[in-house]
């Protein structure tokens, strides 16, 4: 892209640019392309709102896992061109020389192309662009170089450690790592622009030292260079930066490195002369600038992502669509689990509304909810850690009696005596709970005890706030509601909701109306968590039940397989990807599982499509 000449003075934030330019860029760990996809949307709000025709060409994508070379191929109509026109004759040159040279693994790594000279596959491991000492660029027998020349290099690179020596070492420190792959190319080619992004404790990994060798590489490399770093880094750090701070409906803070080199290099076809900060300074969506702003930016944001989201799960399905939404209905074991939370919380709704308050709904716990607490007759001693006093049977069956005497005493007070918890024991499988225990039950009870209780050595504070703190909330309930009611309930939590992790609340949405299947909801191994419905959570799926679940906001949608009561189901690929800024039609991934995967690896394209706007263009309104 060639820049107009300027007149001198202060040419920060200024940016003067011709018509029909091309600004070539390379798509590192490129993943689903959320990185390409954002820069084809930069050019259309460019258009939209200078009525410059800019152009971004991919001259080059890399990653290194084969089924999502072959999606991306598929979903950028815009390679095929480009890598027939940059990469087929260099294959080719390649394919004649890798037997005589021994450059066999080689082959993995290239594009493939079919026999029309469709690329059917992008790079591989980015790798493939050094030589064989990894010291700089492969250069083929006839000259050229593998990678070409390109102004912006883009990549979501992996968090790997670097060696030990790294402060002597410098650069060499980074040998074999995906940075000093991305950090050669760079020396090589010097773009003028980097935009890198990693996960959020990218710069806490190795107590912040990777980061600093990363930055003082890339300003040794001749860049400045800004980040979004966490605010515990000091006054100046902005922040980690997430698409729900931009009015997107999705929660992800992600850590990002803006490079820009100091100088214009005679070769170059693009330097923008401007503020390097100007891709976060313009849009202040961060956390430390939303802390004190007073102009209701946040609230606009919210209701932003809230009307963006709904309009995404509401929208009618395609045909072809049903074979996912059968695959995203929950089981019955997790149906059951809400709707008996949602039990809780419809109860204390009740309470609210008999009482003219909305007292429970303002007041809902911040801590988790843990139900093992919630029953006195389940409590044991927690001055000192509980796996210490396993040996001491009569002393703990002791203490546990005390405990249960005193809440029994707690919610007579509160209740001015009106109820006994004395009088409404476990029953059931629990019922031997009724009793004074014999060491040997005293020994069985303590078997019993969550494994939060017994299966770490260490006694840390929190884990003692937080249950307290659910003792606390216990006696609260078993003052306010119908203590028979509630008995049944707990006894039904430990019985039907058997699995540990699902005996477990995390509340999220505090102030928000108490309807479980209204909000956001996410099966986690500390438990099932309750979000907003505005802000889906990270879509990092260990487990296709870690998937989120969305509230059924429409009647015409197939409910085909959806056991009784769920009023909900798991996220769509469709929807996910529009989550991710990305079109819902995309080709990914055959299995579900490894598609949440990827969505979850991805890069939020909306997220970058606005900062990378600002960067290169600023001074237009918001996109």
């Amino acid at each position: 892209m060639d820049s107009e000449a300027s007149g001198g003075g202060n040419l920060a934030g200024t940016v003067l640019v011709k018509d029909d330019s091309v600004i070539r860029f390379v798509d590192f760990c490129a993943g689903l392309g959320g990185f390409h996809h954002a820069l084809s949307q930069v050019a259309k709000g460019v258009l939209n709102s200078r009525g410059l025709n800019i152009k971004f060409e991919c001259v080059a994508a890399a990653e290194i896992e084969n089924d999502l070379r072959e999606c991306y191929a598929e979903n950028f109509p815009d390679v095929i061109s480009s890598y027939a026109k940059i990469h087929q004759a260099l294959v080719n040159s390649i394919e004649k020389d890798v037997g005589a040279t021994g450059l066999d693994a080689l082959r993995g790594a290239l594009p493939t192309f079919d026999e029309n000279g469709v690329v059917t596959r992008v790079h591989g491991d980015l790798f493939v662009f050094l030589n064989e000492e990894s010291d700089g660029l492969r250069t083929l027998p006839n000259g050229k170089r593998l990678l070409p020349k390109h102004d912006l290099l883009c990549a979501g690179f992996p968090c790997q450690p670097f060696s030990k020596s790294g402060a002597q070492k410098g650069f060499e420190d980074t040998r074999g790592t995906v940075f000093h792959a991305l950090a050669t190319m760079t020396r090589e080619i010097l773009p003028a622009f980097l935009l890198l992004e990693n996960v959020g404790n990218f710069p806490q990994h190795d107590n912040g030292n990777t980061w600093l060798r990363v930055k003082k590489i890339l300003q040794e490399l001749g860049y400045d260079v800004v980040a979004t770093e966490p605010v515990s880094f000091g006054p100046t750090a902005t922040g980690l930066l997430s698409p729900h701070h931009l009015g997107y409906p999705h929660h992800r803070e992600r850590f990002y490195i803006f490079a820009q080199r100091k100088k214009p290099l005679k070769s170059d076809s693009i330097f923008i002369r401007q503020l390097l900060m100007s891709p976060l300074a313009a849009r202040t969506p961060v956390r430390r600038m939303a802390r004190v702003r007073d102009d209701g930016h946040l609230e606009k944001m919210n209701k932003k992502a809230r009307t963006e989201l709904v309009r995404i799960i509401s929208k009618k399905k395609a045909p072809d669509e049903d074979g996912a939404l059968k695959a995203a209905q929950l089981s019955m074991a997790h149906t059951r689990c809400i709707n008996h939370w949602g039990k809780l919380l419809n109860k204390l709704k009740e309470h609210d509304r008999r009482h003219g308050t909305n007292a429970w709904r303002d007041s809902m716990p911040s801590f988790p909810i843990w139900g093992y607490e919630l029953d006195p007759w389940n409590w044991y001693p927690i001055d000192s850690n509980p796996a210490d006093r396993i040996t001491e049977i009569k002393q703990v069956g002791y203490l546990r009696g005390v405990l249960l005497d005193e809440a029994a005493l707690c919610v007579r007070k509160s209740t001015r005596g009106e109820v006994n918890l004395l009088s409404y024991p476990p029953t059931g499988t629990r019922s031997w709970l009724q009793r004074a225990l014999s060491p040997l039950q005293t020994s069985g009870w303590i078997s019993s005890w969550p494994r939060y209780a017994s299966g770490r050595k260490n006694w840390p504070a929190w884990k003692v706030r937080f249950i307290v703190q659910n003792r606390e909330w216990a006696l609260q309930l078993w003052s306010a509601l119908d203590p028979a009611w509630f008995r049944a309930w707990l006894d039904d939590l430990y019985e039907v909701i058997a699995v540990p992790s699902l005996q477990k609340l995390e509340w999220n949405c505090k102030g928000e109306e108490l309807d479980i299947w209204s909000h956001i909801l996410q099966f986690r191994p500390s438990g099932l968590r309750v979000k907003r419905l505005a802000h889906v959570p990270a879509l990092v799926a260990m487990t296709t039940t870690q998937i989120p679940i969305i509230p059924r906001l429409n009647s015409f949608e197939t409910n085909a397989g959806a056991p009784k009561g769920a009023e909900g189901r798991h996220l769509l690929p469709s929807e996910a990807l529009q989550l991710q800024g990305l079109p819902p039609n995309w080709r990914y991934p055959d299995s579900r599982a490894r598609a949440f995967t990827c969505f979850g690896n991805a890069v939020h394209a909306g997220l970058v499509k606005d900062v990378v706007h600002d960067w290169l263009f600023p001074g237009d309104s918001a996109q």
